[in-house]
């Protein structure tokens, strides 16, 4: 995995941002405060147009319909169990870019501090796209990397409406730089030229670098954080009775003056930060092959509940897998913790959802796609009776449900997300074999993943969710 890391100043603010035209947010209680990067991967083979549902991607590793990840190193985390032992696959496929790390992207540190010029419309295409080059070559030195490709460029928005408070600066250079040249321009004339000014640089540096990641980086998924966005956190909008976390109808318009930027992007990463609250989104989405990451950083955490909302979720609402990763080194407190945590929840919980979307994916699909919900705002979860240990989770799973047509019974609400096919029916239908591939495919044109982060020296996780509810009952 490549993590390259900001060189001095942190992130902005971040903001939710999401490209749907719905969303809405489930509350639990919790104490901790929690991060959530929502890593929307969006396999684009054209524009998000209206039409029948595409099949799912392949599985990154054959047979395995939901792939959970374990991304921190050996040397961060000694003694603890082996992953695999839990199914999970030790390998990292996650390569994040901040502002310093990739090309020669513009922004201010301040306002009177600019870097590379400070302002898009400064930028020398020729020489970031050299540069971009060189550091996507230095981070990731092999040409076919097969992994997620993330630019968590987020010192100004490519909308100039959507440039406020500390991003303001942007906007007032932007003036005094068409200024310089028009002095007698009036200030009406001013604005709208800066505008248009801003705005097109800024869409020809982002749309040119991500041609150049993809070009010499074919194979990963690459896409720019964090977008899409609502802009509906702020603290005046969430300590609000009625707070719901809509997208407001202004913002979901905004975002669909975007579609230069998901057109060009092979995945979303939009990024929400919550405040003692767990957050799932629900979304209406076009007909395109859809993959969502949500990241979220929670520091007390795995409760089962939590599992169930985060990886249960994901599984059953038919996404790729989750991916836990880190940041920094971590305390040897925080992962005495992590060790105990692994052993006695999280990696019998990692085997059973595992094992589930397995079987289910036999039964269902031929071994050929991945169940997802019928109904998405169902409670159903790909959830296997757990034994009393993980290492005896698979075969117990195996000596429940001895027979596909058990297993097809098991997993009654659920149908199949192809990877060839598109055609959806409802389990059992008697259409089920009409399309080429003898699969179902379920109606929402979707694969996703979750990403569990562990950051600033705490054990953190991540949750994601594309449809249906977050908060979900511990499985008995």
């Amino acid at each position: 995995m490549a993590w390259t890391e900001p060189r001095s100043h942190p992130d902005p603010q971040p903001q939710p941002k999401l490209t749907v035209r719905s969303l809405r947010t489930h509350t639990a209680s919790s104490s901790a405060v929690l991060l959530l990067l929502i890593l929307w991967f969006a396999a684009f083979s054209g524009p998000c147009t209206a039409g029948p549902p595409q099949p799912a991607r392949p599985p990154l590793l054959s047979g395995q319909p939901f792939i959970i990840f374990w991304g921190i190193r050996d040397s961060s985390c000694s003694g603890r169990p082996d992953p695999r032992s839990f199914g999970m696959e030790r390998e990292g496929r996650v390569a994040v870019f901040y502002r310093d790390s990739l090309g020669n992207y513009p922004y201010f540190v301040d306002k009177d501090t600019p870097v590379n010029g400070g302002l898009p419309q400064h930028t020398r295409l020729d020489s970031h796209l050299q540069k971009t080059q060189q550091d996507l070559e230095a981070a990731l030195p092999a040409p076919r990397y097969l992994g997620l490709g993330v630019l968590r460029w987020a010192e100004w928005v490519p909308q100039w409406s959507r440039n406020q408070e500390k991003q303001a600066t942007y906007q007032e250079a932007s003036r005094n730089l068409l200024r310089s040249f028009f002095p007698s321009w009036t200030p009406e004339e001013v604005e709208k030229w800066s505008k248009v000014d801003f705005e097109a640089a800024a869409q020809s540096v982002m749309m040119e670098t991500l041609r150049e990641v993809k070009r010499l980086r074919p194979k990963a998924l690459w896409g720019m954080s964090p977008y899409p966005s609502c802009y509906n956190n702020s603290p005046a909008q969430t300590t609000l009775a009625n707070y719901t976390g809509q997208c407001p109808a202004a913002e979901m318009a905004l975002n669909d003056e975007l579609l230069w930027l998901w057109k060009r992007s092979s995945a979303l990463y939009p990024l929400l930060t919550l405040d003692k609250l767990q957050v799932g989104t629900v979304s209406r989405i076009c007909s395109c092959k859809i993959v969502f990451y949500l990241l979220l950083s929670l520091c007390v955490f795995f409760v089962q509940a939590d599992l169930v909302s985060t990886i249960g979720e994901s599984a059953a609402m038919g996404t790729a897998g989750v991916v836990f990763w880190e940041r920094s080194e971590t305390k040897t407190e925080v992962f005495s913790h992590l060790h105990k945590v692994h052993t006695l929840v999280l990696g019998p919980y990692s085997v059973n959802v595992t094992t589930a979307t397995r079987l289910c994916s036999a039964s269902l699909c031929q071994g050929k796609g991945r169940c997802v919900r019928q109904n998405p705002e169902s409670s159903a979860y790909l959830h296997l009776p757990p034994p009393p240990t993980a290492a005896a989770a698979a075969a117990a799973a195996a000596e429940k449900v001895n027979s596909l047509q058990k297993i097809s019974n098991y997993f009654f609400d659920f149908v199949t997300l192809s990877v060839a096919s598109q055609t959806m029916c409802p389990r059992g239908d008697k259409n089920r074999h009409r399309d080429t591939s003898s699969q179902l495919v379920c109606s929402l044109c979707v694969e996703s993943w979750k990403l569990i982060l562990r950051q600033d020296n705490q054990a953190c996780f991540v949750e994601k969710n594309i449809g249906g509810k977050t908060a979900g009952s511990p499985v008995a």
